[in-house]
């Protein structure tokens, strides 16, 4: 539960006799106040109410054992009861990848009102470019976009070029931005989470799955940046001509009976495959949140995200 401290305020010295020896102190102003969390004032209305899930997400799991997953850290959350069903590690760091992305375009979001920076016109350059081997993208330098095609390409596809150029969109530099990030993930009620770059492609993005879940959740509800992360392909206009990305979210693909409210994926060699996602059940029409970290291989986190949410709705 993320506190905030109050300042003391000066006493003055009055001229008053003193009170009697027998007489009871004052108490002293206390150095700190606790506050209950709110939902932060960027965000916007109405959905702003709906994130007050955020804060039961803090809770301890509902049961102590659950579906087997090969993740070594994993969350699961019934939505519209507020309640963790299911974790294991819920609370340790560890690298997220490009589910950094998540809290990328939150920070975007958090910066003026969002359509209307999309509808600017960024031109990328040099500074764009993610100095990591194999860091891939579909923008070529001297290429100008519009940041809806920055948002979605980043979001859709997982275009490190295009979250590189989210500090452009919001007229900051770079490090502000990344300032911004973790000023973020501060009003979300994250936990020790830390981040030092907008793609996910450094190892000093560090979150645990209990962080992973509010950020894909609080995206869920966002209604623009919800748009992009549900979308099976964007498309991208580069110099070369149109060109229309797809999803790196399989689910998006394949019918297994959840529908998908937001969702990204994640990989880099000390991270391993990381997915989070938000469902809904076809079938009973809950809402889950699902997260599952540092899996062995790209199908596994897949497979561990169905376990997870054919083992909630046994439960449920």
């Amino acid at each position: 539960m993320i506190r905030f401290v109050t300042a003391l305020l000066a006493v003055g010295v009055g001229c008053t006799p003193p009170p009697p020896a027998e007489a009871p102190e004052p108490p002293l102003p206390q150095l700190s106040q606790g506050m209950a969390w709110a939902p932060p004032s960027w965000f916007p209305a109405p959905a702003r109410d709906r994130l007050w899930v955020l804060d039961e997400l803090d809770g301890d799991p509902r049961f102590d054992r659950g579906p087997r997953v090969r993740a070594r850290g994993a969350i699961l959350a019934d939505l519209d009861n507020g309640e963790i069903l299911w974790a294991r590690d819920p609370d340790g760091l560890r690298p997220i990848a490009s589910i950094t992305k998540l809290v990328s375009s939150l920070a975007l979001a958090s910066v003026g009102n969002l359509p209307t920076r999309l509808d600017r016109e960024v031109c990328i350059s040099f500074e764009q470019w993610p100095s990591r081997p194999g860091a891939r993208s579909k923008f070529e330098t001297d290429d100008c976009h519009e940041g809806w095609e920055l948002l979605g390409a980043a979001l859709v596809a997982s275009d490190n070029r295009g979250a590189y150029a989210f500090p452009r969109l919001t007229e900051r530099d770079y490090f502000e931005f990344i300032g911004r990030m973790n000023e973020v993930g501060h009003d979300l009620g994250f936990d020790k989470a830390t981040f030092e770059d907008p793609s996910g492609l450094e190892d000093g993005n560090l979150a645990s799955p209990r962080d992973v879940l509010k950020a894909v959740t609080a995206v869920s509800l966002h209604p623009t940046l919800q748009i992009a992360a549900t979308a099976r392909s964007w498309l991208v206009e580069p110099s070369r001509g149109q060109r229309r990305v797809l999803s790196t979210n399989r689910f998006l693909r394949d019918d297994h009976g959840f529908d998908t409210l937001a969702a990204k994926t994640g990989y880099t060699d000390t991270a391993y495959y990381c997915l989070a996602a938000v469902f809904q059940s076809q079938a009973s029409g809950r809402r889950y949140g699902a997260v599952v970290l540092a899996s062995p291989k790209s199908r596994t986190r897949f497979q561990d995200v169905i376990a997870l949410l054919s083992w909630a709705e046994d439960q449920t």
